[in-house]
């Protein structure tokens, strides 16, 4: 499927790079997909109506929202791999861990973890499971699920992306430990604030702002990739 940008006019908006040799076209990843996920910012507006009917559903809550963010992302590891640069910390560097949702990778993202970066020689990036977002912003979130999130990060040359790395088992969302009593009582802990005046609240409310405009828009392109996935056979590559 190939999205065609016109100018003002109808005009190829790509039409300069073209005629020079400087365009190229990139196959999309199946599955992300800027349409739908303005879709689910969308449907999170009526989450939030239905979480007020849903009280005392209990896991009904959470099914339903779950099926109001299906996705089509299929996170192979010859797909993980392809973004990721696969080199480890040298013998002497100085890791910097920094753990966080990162939904909906936005500029504020970028400058926290460049930030971050340079504080040591090796940067290692924690990503929240959907659960712990959902239990710390609302049933609503995440808009965006692991995997993606845990690409997003990735596409950006970070050191190493992990997730879902603390045991089930041996850990309980609700119970009052502080994950950070190590390295607090090491002297190591940093805060660090973005300079980036922007959330990932604060796109999703720039996109409810305008639900209009955008469900309109989305209609005709949610037909459109859900023809694109009913008519796919198979994923080149993988």
């Amino acid at each position: 499927m190939v999205m065609i940008l016109a100018c003002f006019d109808g005009s190829d908006a790509y039409a300069l790079a073209k005629k020079v040799g400087r365009y190229k076209q990139i196959k999309r990843t199946e599955g992300v997909s800027s349409t739908d996920i303005v879709g689910r910012i969308l449907a999170s507006m009526e989450d939030k109506q239905v979480n007020g009917e849903c009280n005392g559903m209990g896991t009904n809550l959470e099914t339903h929202l779950k099926s109001k963010h299906a996705s089509n992302f299929l996170p192979t590891s010859r797909r993980i791999v392809q973004f990721s640069n696969a080199k480890g910390p040298g013998p002497n560097a100085r890791v910097v861990y920094i753990d966080g949702g990162f939904d909906l990778f936005h500029a504020g993202h970028v400058e926290i973890l460049k930030n971050a970066r340079q504080l040591g020689d090796f940067l290692l990036v924690g990503v929240y499971t959907d659960q712990t977002v959902s239990q710390q912003r609302g049933a609503h979130f995440p808009l965006m699920h692991l995997h993606e999130r845990s690409l997003s990060i990735t596409t950006f040359n970070i050191s190493l992306v992990v997730h879902g790395t603390v045991s089930e088992t041996n850990y309980s969302p609700n119970a009052m430990v502080d994950p950070y009593k190590v390295p607090k009582s090491m002297g190591i802990f940093r805060t660090l604030e973005s300079p980036k005046n922007i959330t990932t609240t604060s796109v999703a409310e720039r996109i409810k702002a305008n639900h209009e405009i955008y469900q309109k828009r989305n209609a005709k392109k949610e037909a459109s990739e859900k023809k694109f996935y009913e008519e796919r056979k198979y994923i080149s590559g993988d």
